[in-house]
């Protein structure tokens, strides 16, 4: 049975579909996108660690105008590896820098696109003994439009987003440990003032605990007064 006249009775050849071409102007106007990456890890003794992030990109050129999605989500792609990658670092102690914010174009131009919201969520499975464990987990969204264009100040607010999530799953396998709780600040770290300020000093001058450029971004120091070992492992 057929749905319409063509097919009714008509067979079809090579000849039908002569001269015929396809559009080049995109039917598709991409706004904006998702990414998300989620990964366990085994840590060993019955051990695991699963962070993950959602990023929520906006397109920033104007109605209409076409941008290299394939670039964009690349790079959104990447930025999202590379924050789930650092929370493994940061239990193994492992000082490699990584930064959390959105690279640059590799061209120079001005970015096409903006994170707008950020969903990070952190899952630890600490073995207690005597075939007991704990696995607290804990997730935020944020919205960070307003630091968005800046991938400095992008990294600072994502790392103090994991930190934030790290002292809420610190405190409750210290909890579960016997030991109280651990005293750590559950929300947004406050940022350091030498962090928001510029000293004037030269380029080649720096803290002792601020870190080198990352791909020639300049990545602040990380806040490490709250860290604390947790069954043996820096937090």
């Amino acid at each position: 049975m057929t749905n319409n006249g063509y097919n009714n009775g008509h067979v079809a050849n090579d000849d039908d579909y002569t001269g015929f071409t396809y559009e080049l102007e995109e039917p598709i106007a991409v706004k904006g996108f998702s990414v998300t990456y989620d990964r366990k890890f085994n840590t060993g003794n019955f051990e695991s660690l699963n962070p993950a992030i959602t990023i929520w990109v906006k397109s920033a050129v104007p109605e209409g105008e076409a941008f290299d999605l394939h670039h964009a989500k690349e790079r959104v792609r990447r930025m999202a590896r590379e924050n789930v990658r650092a929370q493994l670092l940061r239990l193994q102690g492992n000082p490699e820098v990584v930064f959390l914010g959105l690279q640059p174009p590799l061209t120079g131009d001005p970015d096409p696109i903006f994170v707008r919201t950020v969903s990070v969520s952190l899952t630890y499975k600490v073995n207690l003994g005597d075939y007991n464990s704990i696995t607290p987990g804990y997730t935020d969204w944020h919205d960070v439009r307003h630091v968005a264009h800046s991938p400095g100040e992008l990294h600072m607010a994502l790392d103090r987003m994991w930190q934030s999530l790290w002292a809420n799953v610190e405190d409750e396998i210290s909890r579960a440990q016997g030991k109280g709780g651990s005293g750590g600040f559950f929300g947004l770290p406050a940022i350091a003032v030498e962090d928001l300020t510029h000293s004037g000093r030269l380029a080649n001058e720096r803290p002792a605990n601020e870190r080198p450029p990352v791909r020639g971004i300049v990545v602040p120091a990380i806040q490490t007064a709250s860290a604390r070992p947790i069954n043996g492992r820096r937090i």
